[in-house]
Order: C-alpha cells, then structure tokens, then sequence
C-alpha cells in the first residue's frame, strides 16, 4: 500500500493527488473492514476529536472503562492498546491509516474487548481513514487554529473534525462535548439520540436540551482536582486544562453505565500519558517536564501548568515542525514561550525539508515581538540543546521540553528520520550530569 501510495505521490500532480487522497484512503478503510471481519462494529466504539487533550482523553476513559471490567483497547497518538499490552506508537501517525487502523481493532475483538475508543485527528478525518467503524460515540474536547495550512483554512479543519459526528452509526448514537468551547455548536448541530456536556458555566444548564455536567472548584498545583457534579476528583497530575479532558473521559463512562464515584476512584491513580507532562526524576535538584505540545493551545496549557508549580526560574527547550504547515505558529509559539519562561532555548523539531534556520528565525521574532526581553539562544541540535538547559538548571528550577513528547522519532534536515525518544534522552543527559 505505501509502494502504491508513493507512485501516486511521484507522478500525478501535488494538487490531483491531494484530491484523490480522501478516496484513496476512504477505500482501503472500507476494504481492510471487510477484510478483517468488520470489528469496528462488533465493539462499541468511541471516537475522540478536537485540537488538544484527545490522547489524554482517551486513555482517561479506558483506565475508567477497564477498571469497571468493561474490556476497553484504544489506538493514540502515544500508544495502541489492544486489550491485553499497551505499546508506543511507532507508526508516525496519530490515527494510523485504514488497514493498520482495522488490525488493530481485530486484535481488540480477539482478545475480547467490548469498547474500543480512538484518537480522530483531522488529518485522518479528512483522508475518510475512519470509515468502516461504526462508532457510536464522538467525543469534542476543544478546538483551536491548527494545521489551517494543510487543510486550505480553519472552516476546512473544522469540517475535517465534524466528519466523526457526521458518520455515528446507529440509534445509540451519543455526542459529549466540552460545553466551554466557542466552537461547540457545531458539534452540537449534528444529529444524535443523546446529548451531553461538561461546563463550569451554571447557566448553560438547558442549553440545546443537552445533558449538562458542571464542572467546579478546578485546583490545579502539585495535583489536580475538581468537582463534576458535586463529585469529588482528585489526579496525581497537573494541568487545568486535565479537569476538562478528565470530566469528558467520566462524563462518556456515565453515559456507559459508569457512575461518577467510580469514575473518581480509578482516576486516583491514573499516571498520565507517556510525554504528556510527564515529569522525568533522575536524582537532579530540579524538575524536568517532556510534553508533546505541537500546537500553540497545548504550549501555552503547558506553560501554564508549570507556571503554577512552585519554581525559580522555568527554562523551555523547543522548536517548531517545519516542513510548509503552519508557519505562522512559529511567530506564535515564541510570543507563548517569552509569556512565561525565563530562558528560552530555540532548538529543531521535525524539520522536514525546511530551513531549520528560517525556523529558528521565526521563532526568535515571535520571542522579539512579545517585548518581554527573555534571555535565548538558540542551539539547533535538539539533544545539545536539552544537555545544555539541563547544565543550565539550578535548584529550584523547573525546566519543560516541548514538541516531541513520547514520539519514536525525529526529522532531521532533507526528510532524514532518525530514532528518537525524548524522554531517554533528558534520562541519558540527567544521568551523566548529576
């Protein structure tokens, strides 16, 4: 398939291939359902969309879902899990194409799952990769500018996510959606036997004759907690922005036949995801945070979050993924970093056949433009530039590595790709500095 795909690539026109890509991969989804026995309809199956918190979202839901001995696999940006072992995507995609996507589906139905929940993006949405599942809920966390370039405008991204509500398959169907979100009438505005939202706004109550869960009390500092309908919930993570991804995961449970109590007991003792603010414990007399953060929304949940942990000083490693996507969040992600951290280092991220230069460049106007005067430099081999944040760190000090996350891989200048695990790397560095 990818042979068949990259001939595609090489000699139809950039602009017909683009064209054909939604029916191209919408017929090997549908082909590899048949395929493998049609197990997107064998389970129930969760989709989960929006512009941030998806993975945690998912992962949220299915530590819910297998705490209650409801057998629950999942496919993420971080990790597949196919009902008996959780491994690390090492696919380079979020939501991996049609035949990859319904093998692992199958292996869920093997090994009896009854839920099944996955991660949605747009790109993926877009290129119909989710057709031949029948899902029955979709789930919408939030929605920001992003990827605006590759889908040709944010009315087009949006439309791309709204593809999920659009295809929910049967009488069961349910949408649960973050009521806060300015964009969530869009979601809203597609057909489904049972609506629900979560909200800290009391006077949404009977918006849209949706179910609503308030949402109260959201403390986020060393740990997180919040009240959903006068339920208490308390994580071992950080992050307010985890109280919405939190209450979606407990508000779908419900919805399952998961009580809110239930809910709250297994989230005690949820460990996050892999390269979602994951803080990283070597011995050092600091803290060191690894989170994936590819957009402007997540970067500045993400400062924010070690914004409020007691700190000295907060030193943010990053760069932004070049390639021709998105260029203006470079400008972005510099003004977000110059908001909150006191040293900056500006450093590669999946380069892609850009001029790592230029990006830097970029980036550093954006850290100009925001007039705040924050001390940077910038290194552009990604590992020299966490070993030198790490030597820079002093006690007390908080430093956040974003953009990579637990992705397998980084992109080198001229499409190189080369074995990358960001968290073993700051291990590694930790290990021969302190």
């Amino acid at each position: 398939m990818r042979f068949l795909k990259s001939v595609l690539r090489k000699f139809l026109p950039k602009r017909l291939f683009k064209f054909m890509q939604p029916f191209y991969h919408g017929a090997l989804a549908v082909l590899a359902s048949y395929y493998y026995g049609r197990p997107g309809f064998k389970m129930r199956v969760v989709g989960v969309t929006g512009t941030a918190g998806k993975s945690s979202t998912v992962r949220m839901l299915a530590h819910i879902l297998n705490a209650q001995g409801k057998k629950c696999g999942f496919i993420t940006t971080v990790s597949f899990h196919d009902g008996n072992r959780e491994s690390l995507n090492q696919h380079g995609l979020s939501m991996p194409g049609g035949p990859l996507l319904q093998k692992q589906l199958a292996l869920m139905l093997k090994n009896g799952c009854e839920f099944a929940i996955v991660e949605c993006t747009s790109e993926g949405l877009a290129q119909n990769r989710h057709l031949g599942i029948g899902f029955e809920i979709g789930v919408f966390t939030n929605l920001y500018p992003a990827h605006t370039d590759a889908h040709g405008g944010f009315e087009n991204y949006k439309k791309a996510k709204g593809k999920l509500f659009a295809g929910l398959a049967n009488s069961a169907s349910a949408i649960v959606t973050n009521l806060d979100d300015s964009h969530v009438d869009y979601f809203l505005n597609f057909p489904a036997k049972t609506k629900i939202g979560i909200t800290q706004d009391q006077a949404k109550k009977f918006y849209q004759q949706v179910k609503m869960l308030l949402l109260t009390d959201i403390k986020s500092g060393e740990g997180l907690e919040f009240g959903l309908e006068n339920t208490a919930f308390v994580l071992p993570l950080t992050g307010e922005f985890n109280s919405y991804n939190a209450g979606l995961a407990a508000a779908v449970a419900e919805h399952l036949g998961v009580n809110l109590h239930a809910s709250a007991e297994a989230l005690k003792n949820f460990s996050g995801s892999a390269g979602r603010m994951e803080e990283i414990k070597a011995g050092q007399g600091f803290r060191v945070f690894v989170d994936y953060a590819p957009e402007p929304a997540g970067m500045e949940a993400a400062l924010s979050a070690v914004a409020n942990l007691p700190h000295s000083r907060i030193i943010h490693v990053f760069g932004s993924t070049g390639g021709h996507r998105d260029v203006k969040k470079r400008f972005e992600f510099g003004k977000i970093s110059a908001a909150h951290a006191d040293e900056i280092f500006i450093t590669n991220d999946d380069v892609y056949d850009s001029d790592p230069a230029k990006i830097a460049s970029d980036i550093e106007t954006g850290i100009l433009g925001a007039g705040a005067g924050k001390k940077h430099r910038t290194i552009l081999d990604r590992k020299v530039a966490i070993g030198a944040a790490l030597s820079e760190a002093k006690a007390g000090d908080i430093v956040i590595i974003t953009g990579k996350g637990s992705e397998q891989f980084l992109v080198l200048p001229g499409n190189k790709r080369i074995a990358w695990d960001e968290r073993q790397v700051v291990r590694d560095l930790l290990s021969t500095k302190h």
